[in-house]
């Protein structure tokens, strides 16, 4: 009966087996029970097909789709006004990506990465009088854009638009489930919203939008870095050249300590150290440190150092965790610090003359990691951050702060610090082990300010506090 198949049946036939071998990876290449010679045209058939699926790739690169949906409803207080959206996890995007791996010879192998973030009501952006902040109509952006050379012996290269070694280094060492998708220990998902001083709840005008009565600093301007809308996870992707060393002194393979060093844009370079490993049977720990050196006049653009501005940032970032794996316990500490020493910035003070002051910022969270049902893992976690003198957003370089910066507020002040506090709850489950988490988190925002007025006096001036509780689902393919 095969033999008399015509060349259509035939190539339908070649599809419906490359249909299968899609929906069942390990299904051997050839049909069981057709036997003979008469299949290898079938099969000729079967590998020229197979060879144009996205799949495969082409005959030397193979191609991996991936990414992940992260979708979730948020609703928040800030001390006047309630509402709820629906929003796009600002701890971790909706994305999609590609990968392409190819064998050269022996231990070496190439490669790319093409990485891209949906971002229509982003959780990093929205506020009180906007719930989509969808700037300039773009949804889209260009996370990974990268191609690099790998030695099993001797480690990574990567040249383009990726990770600086810096990177999420808050992240890394966190080393229970998939709770770093849920929650980390920046504001990413209220950063955009407004100050809003104590009991002033009446529009103020100064060019706020019609019956808002809040002020033009926000969240981001008071706990953050000096180099990114960040506060822990400051090194973003950069376009820079990077190696990652492989991993040494393990206790097994893919465990141990790792070192990357990296340098791009105009200029900036960053190092940092990690380490993953077991101790025995029944403790797995984490940790890591990272440095990061900013001459890059405009950060993540070319500046050229006109009119004499001279960029000098310097940040750390560090993070350790502890789990007990019998009773799924752990810990994790972070700690982040962002010093400018720009040109601008010295002795810049409008009213005091001195320089910006250095950013320091830790966290700590403890919880449990474990499986209660047969659904999958479950954490639950609870966490405090802490951020001094995060204003690296705050009033430009003099920090000047002019009339109803603060709404209410209608005298020029300096604002000279910052301290701002958070308590949260997070609760991670999930229902599809490895492809999808539901989850749930609170958080409690306290921010304070520390503005004087251009007599030195101390300008006191209480925030209300914010309250956000979200909830949302998350799946990775």
């Amino acid at each position: 009966m095969v033999g008399g198949l015509g060349q259509r049946s035939r190539l339908l036939l070649a599809a419906g087996v490359i249909v299968f071998m899609g929906a069942y990876p390990h299904a051997p290449a050839k049909a069981a029970g057709l036997g003979g010679d008469c299949c290898a045209d079938l099969e000729e058939r079967v590998a020229e097909l197979e060879a144009t699926t996205a799949r495969k790739g082409n005959k030397k690169v193979s191609v991996e789709v991936y990414g992940k949906v992260n979708q979730a409803v948020m609703w928040w207080d800030d001390g006047a006004e309630k509402n709820t959206y629906v929003i796009e996890n600002g701890y971790n995007s909706t994305r999609f990506g590609f990968r392409g791996k190819a064998k050269i010879s022996g231990d070496w192998s190439g490669g790319y990465r093409l990485e891209f973030e949906h971002r229509y009501a982003f959780g990093r952006n929205i506020n009180q009088v906007d719930d989509d902040n969808n700037v300039d109509g773009r949804q889209l952006f260009t996370r990974h854009s990268y191609w690099y050379l790998n030695n099993k012996k001797y480690g990574e290269l990567r040249v383009g638009l990726t990770s600086s070694p810096k990177d999420n280094i808050n992240k890394d060492t966190m080393i229970y489930g998939n709770v770093i998708d849920t929650v980390t220990q920046d504001f990413f998902n209220m950063q955009g919203f407004f100050l809003r001083p104590k009991g002033f709840n009446t529009e103020v005008g100064n060019g706020q939008p019609s019956g808002i009565s809040v002020s033009t600093l926000k969240y981001v301007d008071i706990a953050r870095c000096y180099t990114a809308q960040a506060l822990f996870d400051c090194s973003t992707r950069r376009n820079m050249i990077v190696y990652d060393s492989p991993k040494y002194f393990g206790s097994k393979e893919g465990k141990g300590f790792w070192a990357d060093w990296g340098w791009g844009e105009d200029d900036i370079w960053s190092a940092s150290l990690r380490y993953v490993d077991n101790w025995g049977e029944n403790w797995q720990v984490g940790g890591g440190i990272a440095f990061e050196k900013f001459r890059d006049e405009n950060v993540q653009n070319s500046g050229g150092g006109l009119n004499g501005f001279k960029r000098d940032i310097d940040e750390w970032a560090g993070s350790a965790s502890v789990l007990h794996v019998p009773s799924g316990l752990f810990v994790t500490g972070a700690f982040t610090t962002s010093d400018n020493k720009d040109s601008n910035r010295q002795h810049a003070g409008v009213f005091t003359g001195t320089d910006s002051p250095e950013e320091v910022a830790w966290d700590v969270q403890a919880g449990i990691f474990r499986k209660f049902i047969d659904l999958g893992y479950s954490t639950l976690l609870v966490g405090f951050t802490n951020s001094e003198d995060g204003i690296g957003g705050a009033c430009g370089a003099t920090r000047r702060c002019g009339p109803n910066t603060l709404a209410g507020l209608g005298i020029t002040t300096e604002i000279t610090g910052s301290d701002v506090d958070k308590w949260y709850l997070a609760l991670d489950q999930e229902v599809v082990p490895g492809a999808m988490d539901l989850y749930l988190v609170y958080q409690h925002i306290s921010p304070e300010v520390d503005l004087v007025d251009s007599a030195l006096n101390p300008v006191n001036i209480p925030l209300d506090d914010f309250d956000l509780i979200y909830s949302g689902a998350r799946i990775y393919f």
